[in-house]
């Protein structure tokens, strides 16, 4: 296993961020060919079928959309550029990328609605976001572009709107407006921050106008669009206003820059062991966030008991400032209570997913425990028990399971999930908007622990990343978590979707543990955001499935399966 949760088919850059957008598509235009353009397209001759234009081909504009095309021409690999769209560019359908779609020269409208240009960023990896409001009741805003020169340096379609009221105030809008404007989008890798301008184009015009821009890294880029998320006002019902947003590009644009820095991050885990280290039963991988204190604790609880010199810890940190602590930790826990801990640190914040296929990589074993820090077990005969029931069940309702866990009050927290879909409304004065919200909820949440129905070995649609238990061959074969879950939420329930699709049901079977949910980690705006994504994503991913027989607490598709653990 490489450490990479699988590739995401659903990701498709020509949408919203074509790949003309990135690096190798956004180079520099050499504005002496494309003045020269007219001539070189006459050179052409009979490049084009019978010496005709194609409907809608410029040779200025595709040009200074391309450059590597003009670099080409410029060096006499083509006659023009009108040439390599007949040889190439057609198929690949380059009319319609968003590049030349916003490669017109500017022509800034006479009249133009109040608007304010707030802030820019960029990375070096290739991503930008702008922030800023526009007035634009009558004339709407259609598209923003940022340009250095001529030389277009991203552009996008997928704009998110949200209320400022300091806009408001300033325009008098009357309410249901949305005056504000954000986007995440791909852009040139070598941007400098002098000179660059910002283009908003309406239905009626476009007005461009000096941008301060500020390189940032990835994480920090991560981190600013979804606090904005997060942080963003409505005039309706805030989720199905943002998963508006989300489905016309902003949310393939989030994920996608998401997905490639949390890879990067994963790419450079490290590992330092401590204690002994051989072939073992099972590893127990605990993601850490922002705190370490359960560290010491989980070794000197699950120490207990016999069968516990079979397990590993490995603890991966998505907090590279604790590293030094951690180490410490580590060190003193492998010694007082015997056990076998392999610190994986890495260089940044991969997200639950990301970090628990990292660490997977160094696991000295076949069987993979994804345990929460704040996971404890309620007996000292866990391991024994886990181990028997490896042994006692069918490989295929061991393949991948979750357990019960419960609160510290002795109520059940968790006894498997099922899947609903809301049907969520947004009203406001203008509109009634509808969108489907995929939930994931907990069997039996808050009941007695005695609720022996509840904790019975069964199929279950999914289980709790708090605790799974999976063969790691299938958890390699699956391709680990999935990369387009931005922190965590709802990888879990993916993963086991996942799992029945490619022919192995998950289970739940009866080793009861403790959670202390939410204890175990530290939660800011940002997750807040984060998770607004993650369930746009998985509404998105696995909605028509669960409408054909996979919603709710008794799902069609499993029913036959319990059946036959019934009978058994």
């Amino acid at each position: 296993m490489n450490g990479k949760a699988k590739p995401t088919p659903d990701i498709d850059l020509e949408m919203d961020l074509d790949p003309s957008l990135w690096a190798e598509g956004l180079v520099e235009v050499d504005l002496a060919v494309a003045e020269a353009a007219p001539v070189a397209h006459a050179a052409a001759g009979a490049a084009g079928a019978a010496g005709a234009t194609p409907e809608g081909y410029d040779e200025a504009k595709y040009l200074r959309a391309f450059g590597d095309v003009g670099d080409a021409v410029r060096r006499g690999d083509y006659a023009s550029g009108l040439v390599h769209y007949e040889r190439y560019g057609a198929a690949e359908n380059r009319l319609a990328w968003l590049s030349y779609r916003h490669a017109h020269p500017i022509r800034e409208s006479a009249q133009f609605p109040a608007h304010g240009a707030d802030a820019a960023f960029w990375t070096a990896s290739g991503h930008a976001m702008v922030i800023g409001w526009l007035d634009d009741v009558a004339e709407p805003l259609t598209s923003l572009s940022l340009v250095k020169h001529e030389t277009l340096l991203g552009a996008t379609e997928a704009i998110a709107r949200c209320r400022r009221q300091d806009a408001e105030r300033a325009v008098g809008a009357a309410d249901g407006r949305l005056l504000g404007f954000w986007s995440v989008f791909a852009c040139r890798t070598d941007v400098t921050p002098d000179d660059v301008r910002l283009v908003l184009m309406t239905e009626a015009g476009c007005k461009t106008m000096p941008m301060k821009i500020q390189q940032v890294s990835d994480e920090r880029l991560r981190e600013i669009a979804l606090e904005y998320l997060a942080h963003a006002s409505y005039w309706g019902h805030p989720q199905v206003e943002a998963f508006g947003f989300l489905d016309r590009g902003l949310g393939t644009a989030l994920v996608t820059q998401g997905a490639r820095l949390a890879e990067r991050i994963a790419d450079g885990a490290f590992c330092k062991r401590f204690g002994p280290s051989r072939r073992f039963t099972a590893s127990i991988i605990v993601c850490l966030y922002g705190k370490v204190e359960y560290m010491f604790l989980q070794a000197a609880l699950f120490s207990r008991g016999g069968g516990f010199e079979a397990y590993e810890f490995i603890y991966v940190s998505n907090s590279p400032e604790l590293a030094e602590r951690l180490c410490k930790e580590a060190e003193l826990a492998a010694q007082i209570y015997g056990v076998s801990i392999a610190l994986v640190i890495l260089p940044g914040n991969a997200g639950f997913g990301l970090a628990n296929n990292a660490a997977a990589r160094f696991a000295q074993s076949d069987r993979l425990l994804i345990v929460n820090p704040d996971v404890f077990p309620r007996g000292d005969d866990w391991a024994v028990a886990h181990t028997a029931l490896l042994d006692g069940k069918p490989e295929i309702e061991t393949r991948l399971f979750g357990v019960p866990l419960f609160y510290d009050d002795g109520s059940l927290m968790h006894a498997g999930m099922f899947m609903e879909l809301d049907e969520g409304f947004s009203v406001t004065s203008t509109a009634i908007t509808r969108r489907q919200l995929a939930r994931v909820e907990h069997y039996g949440k808050g009941a007695p622990p005695g609720t022996m129905a509840l904790r019975r070995s069964r199929p279950v649609p999914a289980v709790s990343g708090a605790f799974m238990s999976v063969e790691r061959s299938w958890f390699e074969r699956l391709g680990g978590f999935s990369a387009s879950f931005v922190f965590g939420h709802y990888e879990d329930a993916d993963l086991c979707l996942r799992s029945l699709q490619a022919g192995a049901a998950v289970y739940v079977h009866d080793l009861p543990y403790w959670h202390l949910e939410g204890k175990g980690s530290t939660r800011r705006a940002v997750h807040e955001g984060g998770s607004l994504v993650n369930r746009w994503y998985f509404t998105t991913e696995w909605a028509d499935v669960i409408r054909d027989g996979m919603m709710g607490p008794k799902p069609e598709r499993l029913a036959k399966l319990e059946q036959g653990v019934e009978a058994a």
